[in-house]
């Protein structure tokens, strides 16, 4: 189970409320994974990572929900835009060395 927390970690390493988890989890912004009984939750450590980007928005940045939904959207579109991109950019280096000399 090391590539996931358990909700009472992410608790305290977020030093979060209970209810604003229940929050984020009802807005769809965060998934949580149930173990063995519902109380049982846990988190991969990609939705641990959007959590701590949530907290910086709704904390250090005051965002509300509704905004933060946004710009994860956004943020998620960018790294997947930077992915083809390096794709891309992978395909023509290795086109331009099939070329030289």
């Amino acid at each position: 189970m090391d590539n996931y927390y358990r909700r009472e970690q992410v608790l305290e390493i977020f030093d979060l409320q209970e209810s604003f988890l229940d929050e984020l989890e009802s807005e769809d912004l965060i998934r949580c994974s149930i173990l063995d009984r519902p109380e049982n939750k846990v988190y991969p450590v990609d939705q641990v990572e959007r959590i701590r980007i949530i907290c910086n928005l709704t904390h250090d940045l005051e965002v509300n929900l509704p905004g933060v939904e946004v710009i994860l959207q956004m943020r998620e579109n960018m790294i997947m835009i930077r992915r083809q991109f390096d794709q891309i950019l992978d395909a023509l280096i290795k086109e331009i060395k099939l070329k030289l000399p």
